[in-house]
């Protein structure tokens, strides 16, 4: 992040013109063995910073292996948690969420910069710069949290800094692009099913909550948080499932029933066709 021809490479216009950055959350987080976190869906892109340890984390259908002084950014409304590794004790997160905006890839093969390559996630070593980068994650996070005069304010500014200068002076080709605010009622779908995923929800259900048509909830749904009511449900049921595989004896007509699949074979198909691996062979490969 030091020479001015790294950031000339980068080709001219690509990024927003201008950048209004307002931090919606911004927390350090310690995990164990004992405590990993839950799915989360965050409705704004979330930066993490690996300040301590090493894990997996899970998004969407994906892993990746993180160590100290990775950064992950995540674009809006994308399934994730982290699991520490299981030599490591705990592992320490420093990380903050920003409104309105997400991050995008520019197509290498193409001088158009409409053209580009939608990702859910990037995964950025960042240990040249680790020591630069967790000063800066640190001090938005102080900020942001403390009852300073225009504390919020010096956390905005700060975080603004970081983002510019990691575009200016990263070699991925980085894009900013606008973010579409999710809609309420959607909002509060994902919510009911974040409470209710063990319950047996059906489409009819989601409507009668929402006071939306089924198939305009698919449609919004689909948009806001890139798949359909049921599949994230689905999706809900399988993290759930994962902790509990990894953090309980319990056995698998157990855990189908407390996930709210209606039988072990259905988990065992499901589970198998989203991780690529059965529940069984999960729990050995991931066991504490």
């Amino acid at each position: 992040m030091t020479s001015n021809d790294e950031g000339n490479t980068l080709e001219k216009g690509i990024f927003k013109e201008d950048l209004e950055v307002k931090i919606l959350d911004s927390k350090e987080t310690i995990l164990t063995k004992d405590k990993t976190s839950r799915i989360q869906f965050h409705p704004f892109i979330y930066f993490y910073f690996i300040a301590e340890g090493s894990g997996t984390f899970f998004i969407e259908n994906d892993s990746i292996k993180v160590r100290q002084n990775d950064l992950v950014i995540i674009n809006s409304n994308i399934g994730h948690n982290l699991y520490v590794d299981g030599d490591e004790y705990s592992c320490r997160i420093l990380g903050f969420g920003l409104e309105s905006i997400g991050v995008s890839k520019k197509a290498r093969d193409s001088s158009d910069d409409t053209d580009i390559d939608l990702e859910n996630f990037f995964h950025l070593p960042c240990q040249a710069a680790g020591d630069s980068v967790l000063y800066a994650f640190n001090n938005i996070i102080e900020e942001f949290n403390s009852d300073k005069p225009f504390a919020r304010t010096m956390a905005n500014a700060l975080a603004s800094i970081f983002i510019v200068n990691f575009m200016r002076y990263n070699n991925q080709g980085l894009k900013v692009i606008d973010d579409i605010n999710v809609n309420r009622q959607i909002d509060y779908i994902k919510s009911y099913i974040d409470n209710n995923y063990a319950s047996d929800i059906k489409l009819e259900d989601l409507s009668s909550i929402a006071y939306m048509n089924k198939f305009h909830i698919i449609a919004e749904f689909k948009q806001s948080y890139r798949v359909t009511p049921i599949e994230y449900l689905i999706l809900k049921r399988i993290e759930i499932s994962k902790g509990l595989l990894i953090s309980t004896n319990h056995s698998m007509d157990q855990i189908a029933d407390i996930v709210g699949f209606n039988s072990q074979s259905y988990f065992n198909q499901v589970f198998k066709k989203k991780v690529g691996i059965t529940p069984s062979q999960f729990r050995k490969k991931h066991r504490l």
